[in-house]
């Protein structure tokens, strides 16, 4: 009877820590000031706690899509036009780099070829072209997400 009871405290003290983590991995996204070009970790902490929460990090990295807080760019490459990089723009990135969901995929015809002439910067593109695209794209990666990590969900959940 102890032993079952040690067994059920270390779970549920492990679930409350794994959900405080999965809380807390969402502070990283606005921090993060860079992300490695080859994702070498070491870089930057922040990078690297959301790359280590691994698929924890999905929920939190899909809800901070429509986060329109502005940001620096952490990446290493060239700054695109006048766009002002926002942390729902990180929040894709890192989705990408902990998933390898392919964004593009999910953006309408326009912007898939768009991407054939200005490469990463077509997704910034659909997600600053106003509307509801930060929003539509969320919804997407909510479908995406509950068919390829909760295939056992009803298809109205998430």
């Amino acid at each position: 009877m102890c032993t079952a009871r040690l067994i059920l405290t270390i779970a549920i003290v492990l679930a409350v820590i794994s959900i405080a983590s999965a809380k807390d991995v969402c502070d990283h996204v606005s921090r993060i000031k860079i992300i490695p070009a080859h994702g070498e970790p070491g870089m930057d902490a922040d990078y690297d706690a959301i790359v280590g929460a691994g698929k924890s990090a999905v929920p939190c990295l899909i809800r901070k899509i429509t986060d329109s807080t502005a940001k620096a760019d952490p990446r290493q490459i060239p700054r695109w036009g006048d766009l002002r990089t926002t942390v729902g723009d990180t929040a894709v990135i890192m989705l990408q780099r902990v998933t390898g969901v392919e964004i593009l995929k999910m953006l309408p015809r326009k912007y898939q070829r768009l991407h054939k002439q200005i490469g990463v910067y077509a997704e910034l593109e659909y997600l600053h072209d106003g509307g509801n695209n930060r929003r539509t794209l969320q919804q997407k990666l909510w479908r995406w997400y509950r068919i390829t990590y909760l295939p056992s969900l009803p298809k109205t959940a998430a």
